[in-house]
């Protein structure tokens, strides 16, 4: 019956000159890839002109007469071949309701495919097939297409091949963050040294907000890093990309989707959920460190001038350190401390009121640009709770330093080689094209074999 069902077929498709059964056989070599070693070539072949004949048909091709299908060929049919025969967009929610299906009963099990297939409302020949599976089969492979993703032919292929393996605790996403920290680094050693360059410049308070931003930014990684470990189900870290790679490209498609429909982005609940570790780092820091200064005040007084350049070095640290606080609670109380030892120390070592000055210049310029970008964060997080913010959705803009990790560690990055180091541009342009080509592999690496590791049909067939 199985051969006079194919030769009809096969009469069919010359009358109505459909594609060649022999491109389409050829286009099928993968439904049999995961069984050829416990089959012959000539078993082979004829799966795949099964197949071919049965994606060749048409309703009125469908047979009266059942006859029973191997499930080896229905469930790649089914999964992959066919899925444009279902309405996959009502398979998702579906999901809620399986978490309260019972695994062992079997007719709470058939009763959930029933409903089901009322919804996805599946061609006759797409049901045809799966009816010929057993009720346990249709609801593991319906289970698999509700709460897993959209199986390819890589995972069928792969079917049995049994990989552990978790992109975010695997070696190449842990190397390219060990990049991305060691890019961090050396940015802010550079602006630490442009700092240390002009004390006398008010700027210096907008380049410590540079460096809290960045570290900011390694901090939020941490806490999706940590994340991931509580919940190992949401193993995709997206804010390293978004956040950080694209920032400025993401803040303009989030922010435009902020005032057009009111949607706030995930990433910005990550980065106001930070700001409780960012104090837990930048307040000790600022703490221990003016005292430390203060202790050091007679040394510097005595004369000691590569003392007193330390020690301000250190201030700097400690500056940043409470820039990053009171980014993270709007700390203009925490600033007018920093301001008030900052101004006695440059007393004690300078002694002229002009470098008083431009430090308190530099302090206010810092704590008034932590405060706008702090606040710009603080409304679009308050978006999330409040749909008619009206006009003050706007001020969400000044978030937008938070978005700018890539290119404040590029070009503090490439300055540092340019300048340090007397690097040409083509040389410059080598290193960041030799960085984001090591990093791009490793990460598309990962990615493949998480994505083998996570195949949705593995174990279908267990036991069949």
């Amino acid at each position: 019956m199985l051969f006079r069902f194919i030769r009809r077929l096969k009469n069919r498709a010359v009358k109505q000159k459909r594609q060649p059964q022999e491109v389409i056989e050829t286009d099928l070599n993968w439904i049999w890839q995961p069984f050829e070693n416990s089959s012959n070539f000539q078993f082979s072949a004829t799966v795949k002109k099964v197949a071919a004949a049965i994606i060749e048909s048409s309703a009125d091709d469908i047979p009266k007469i059942t006859f029973e299908v191997d499930p080896r060929l229905v469930i790649p049919l089914c999964a992959i071949q066919l899925q444009n025969e279902i309405n996959l967009t009502q398979l998702s929610s579906f999901k809620n309701e399986l978490e309260s299906v019972s695994l062992e009963n079997l007719d709470n099990k058939i009763e959930f495919v029933d409903r089901v297939l009322s919804k996805i409302t599946p061609n006759q020949r797409w049901l045809y097939l799966f009816n010929s599976l057993t009720p346990e089969l249709k609801f593991a492979l319906l289970f698999r297409l509700i709460n897993y993703r959209l199986p390819t032919r890589n995972d069928w292929r792969n079917l049995f091949e049994k990989i552990e393996y978790e992109f975010k605790k695997g070696r190449e996403y842990l190397i390219v963050i060990t990049v991305v920290f060691l890019l961090s680094l050396a940015s802010v050693f550079e602006i630490f040294a442009i700092m240390y360059s002009q004390p006398k410049s008010w700027v210096n308070g907008l380049m410590a907000i540079t460096i809290a931003i960045v570290l900011y930014f390694l901090i939020v990684l941490w806490q999706e890093f940590k994340a991931k470990e509580e919940k190992s189900e949401l193993s995709e870290p997206t804010l390293l990309m978004q956040l950080g790679l694209l920032g400025p490209w993401t803040f303009c498609r989030e922010w435009y989707r902020l005032l057009r429909k009111n949607l706030v982005w995930e990433g910005v609940t990550a980065l106001y959920v930070a700001k409780a570790e960012a104090g837990l780092v930048a307040v000790p820091v600022a703490v221990a460190v003016p005292v430390a200064v203060a202790v050091a005040v007679p040394v510097v007084v005595a004369g000691a001038g590569a003392v007193a350049v330390a020690w301000a070095v250190a201030w700097a640290v400690a500056w940043a350190g409470t820039v990053a606080a009171a980014v993270a609670w709007a700390g203009v109380v925490v600033g007018a401390v920093v301001a008030a030892w900052a101004a006695a120390v440059a007393v004690a070592a300078a002694g002229t009121v002009a470098v008083v000055a431009a430090w308190a210049a530099a302090v206010a310029a810092a704590v008034a640009g932590a405060a706008a970008i702090g606040f710009g964060l603080e409304i679009w997080y308050l978006a999330k709770e409040e749909t008619d913010l009206g006009w003050v959705r706007f001020l969400s803009i000044l978030a937008f330093p938070w978005f700018c990790w890539f290119p404040i560690v590029f070009g503090f990055t490439s300055f540092a080689l340019y300048h340090r180091l007397s690097w040409e541009w083509q040389s410059i342009s080598l290193f960041w094209l030799v960085i984001f080509g090591f990093c791009t592999v490793l990460w598309v690496r990962g990615k493949e074999l998480e994505e083998k590791a996570r195949n949705p049909l593995r174990g279908l067939l267990d036991g069949q």
